[in-house]
């Protein structure tokens, strides 16, 4: 089973909160995952840019969830802007023949993610660029949504078939009042991607040594 890790999730509006919510969590992770939103995969359009990323140069390692279609168009101009791991969507309309060049040409880590309804069959003929695998929790857009139980058969299908592969999980992660992520950690996952749980919180520091807890258990 690959090492285990908590990447705090910021779903920002601009890039004045992007700056703000890395702030917040940069000395206290080691990764970091910024949400990036085109406004035609999901009706929501993230108001910053790669420019706006590499202006904050942030301590903890970032990576990028390209919520976005044809991520082959923008994914150059945002490792010219620091990020070095990136998640895109097998649901998107994608090159993947340019997609494989870019990831053999500047050795970057490369996740696919894969939605709630998805099936993971659509996973199999990229799996030869594939660092790890995201599967969503919940459908990709908006934060504070509930978590969708269907998905633990997949993973536990995923961790089966590539038993010393990152599994990660996007959406609906908490702790209370239901225990998602111990579910999906007995499921399979090695990664956890919490927004809310950690943003919402009144301390979050408490808050992120709370979730470290659970998944070092």
């Amino acid at each position: 089973m690959p090492k285990r890790q908590l990447i705090p999730a910021i779903l920002a509006d601009n890039a004045k909160q992007l700056q703000e919510k890395i702030n917040q969590v940069e000395d206290l992770v080691e990764y970091i995952q910024i949400d990036y939103m085109d406004g035609k995969f999901v009706k929501q359009k993230s108001n910053f840019t790669s420019k706006d990323f590499y202006k904050i140069n942030p301590v903890a390692k970032p990576e990028l969830h390209l919520m976005a279609n044809n991520p082959e168009d923008i994914i150059e101009d945002w490792i010219l802007a620091g990020i070095e791991k990136f998640i895109i969507h097998v649901e998107a309309p994608t090159d993947w023949k340019r997609i494989q060049e870019i990831y053999e040409d500047n050795f970057i880590k490369l996740y696919l993610a894969i939605n709630p309804d998805t099936p993971i069959n659509k996973l199999t003929d990229k799996m030869q660029i594939v660092d790890g695998i995201t599967v969503m929790g919940v459908n990709p857009g908006k934060g504070r949504q509930v978590f969708l139980p269907k998905i633990l058969g997949k993973i536990k299908t995923l961790r089966n078939k590539f038993p010393e592969l990152n599994i990660q999980v996007d959406g609906g992660m908490h702790l209370l009042p239901t225990n998602t992520i111990n579910q999906v950690l007995l499921a399979g996952a090695n990664e956890i991607v919490a927004g809310s749980e950690i943003f919402l919180s009144a301390d979050i520091l408490n808050k992120i040594d709370e979730l470290y807890e659970e998944i070092n258990k």
